[in-house]
């Protein structure tokens, strides 16, 4: 519940407020969830456009893992 209410907050503050010209150079942190193993969270850093998949489509969080965690990115 809390990722889906985090996950709609994020949507609607991204859908109200001007978008900033962005490179694809802009990266982000995130709480990376692999779909079918939870339990393997880790903190990855993705592109600005990546963000909104990764929330709706993994559960994905902002901000690093409460364990630190990983490092790749997508």
């Amino acid at each position: 519940m809390k990722r889906l209410l985090g996950g709609t907050v994020f949507l609607m503050m991204i859908t109200i407020a001007p978008a900033p010209a962005q490179s694809a150079s802009d990266k982000v942190t995130i709480c990376h969830f692999p779909p079918g193993n939870r339990d393997n969270a880790h903190t990855i850093v993705v592109g600005a456009a990546a963000v909104p998949a990764h929330i709706l489509l993994h559960g994905d969080t902002l901000g690093e893992c409460d364990g630190g965690g990983g490092g790749g990115g997508d």
